[in-house]
């Protein structure tokens, strides 16, 4: 086996771990992320049955750390759906009816691009002024489609110049039909790779709200929030900082490098 498979193969095992933790982290850590317990305050690691130790306010970290996981991978996940099916949606409109979308689209990426999408996602959260899964999860996915739809735009304007399918529309294949048959199929290794690329990237932008204080509620139990917290305390409880940082790295890294391996297995 090649080192790039065994990467690959690494990067899988990892992200399906994670997943797989986040799914059974109440039956792994029964304690409540949430509970207070000033007697318990910045208690080391492997002491009084907490597995990675206690925070400033008692509050067990490995709980902590298995709700926020959950958090992050199901805004990364709901985000990434929102953009895809909205981006792939209007991009396949954009190259089918060029002279309207394709414009319109244009003209939205060239927003997007000078406008950085973190400051967007800010200022929507900030001007909503309601925190929450929902929105986070919404205001993430509705400033990210964009990425989608450049490249199924690009792509699909091609596709739809094949002689295949030029052909197929001269016989009178339905749209739907030609969509599913041709297109979408040739779309699939692109739109894989980025979705990949995507979902990391997603895993990012959670964190960093978390980390402004912006989203989420107010002491939920997420990396970013976790990380802006343990910074007062870095030097007398490093366990609060070392525990979040480590496993918001191998999530992304493992995402980043199944999205490399994928682009070089596609290419």
């Amino acid at each position: 086996m090649t080192a790039q498979r065994r990467l690959l193969r690494f990067a899988f095992i990892l992200l399906l771990v994670l997943v797989a933790v986040a799914l059974l982290g109440p039956f792994l850590v029964a304690r409540d992320p949430m509970r207070i317990d000033l007697a318990a305050r910045f208690l080391a690691p492997l002491q009084a049955g907490h597995l990675l130790g206690c925070d400033q306010l008692g509050r067990d970290v490995a709980a902590r750390l298995l709700a926020g996981l959950r958090w992050s991978l199901g805004i990364a996940a709901g985000a990434t759906l929102i953009a895809f099916l909205l981006g792939t949606a209007i991009g396949l409109l954009a190259a089918r009816s060029r002279a309207l979308f394709g414009t319109a689209l244009r003209q939205v990426t060239i927003f997007t691009q000078s406008f950085p999408v973190f400051v967007l996602a800010v200022s929507i959260v900030a001007v909503i002024g309601k925190s929450g899964f929902a929105t986070l999860v919404l205001t993430l996915g509705l400033v990210t489609w964009p990425v989608f739809a450049r490249v199924v735009q690009a792509e699909a304007s091609s596709l739809f110049t094949r002689e295949y399918v030029l052909a197929a529309e001269m016989m009178q294949m339905g749209g739907a039909r030609l969509l599913l048959r041709h297109v979408l199929p040739a779309l699939v290794p692109s739109l894989s790779v980025l979705l990949v690329f995507h979902f990391a990237d997603m895993i990012i932008a959670e964190s960093a709200l978390s980390f402004l204080g912006i989203g989420a509620p107010l002491g939920a139990a997420t990396w970013g929030g976790m990380l802006n917290e343990s910074r007062a305390h870095m030097l007398t409880a490093p366990w609060m900082l070392l525990a979040p940082a480590a496993c918001l790295v191998l999530l992304v890294v493992g995402a980043h490098a199944l999205g490399q391996r994928l682009r070089e297995a596609t290419a």
